[in-house]
C-alpha cells in the first residue's frame, strides 16, 4: 500500500514524453515547462549524465536532442523564463 506521507515530485521526463506522444498541448506543455521547479544537477562521476534526476534543464536538453522538443519550443520557453537556459 502507498504511504500517504511520501513526498511525490512530477517528472519532467515523463511529462515531456507525454508532449511528445501527443497527449498535451503545446501552449500547456510551455507554460508548465517554463515553471518547473526544476532541481540542482548532482554531478556523478559514475554517470555520464544525470539520467537519474528527472527535473534539471538536462531533461530539456535531452528532449531537444530526441526530437521530443523543437528549436523554437526551447527558445519560447527561455523567453518565458526570461533567459537563456544553457
Amino acid at each position: 500500500m502507498d504511504d500517504p506521507h511520501i513526498e511525490t515530485e512530477p517528472s519532467l521526463r515523463g511529462y515531456l514524453e507525454l508532449y511528445a506522444a501527443g497527449f498535451v498541448e503545446r501552449e500547456e506543455m510551455l507554460s508548465a515547462v517554463a515553471a518547473w521547479p526544476f532541481q540542482q544537477e548532482d554531478h556523478d562521476e559514475g554517470r555520464i549524465e544525470p539520467s537519474h534526476q528527472d527535473n534539471t534543464l538536462s531533461v530539456v536538453s535531452g528532449a531537444r536532442l530526441l526530437g521530443q522538443l523543437t528549436r523554437e519550443d526551447v527558445e519560447e520557453i527561455q523567453r518565458r523564463m526570461s533567459g537563456p537556459l544553457f
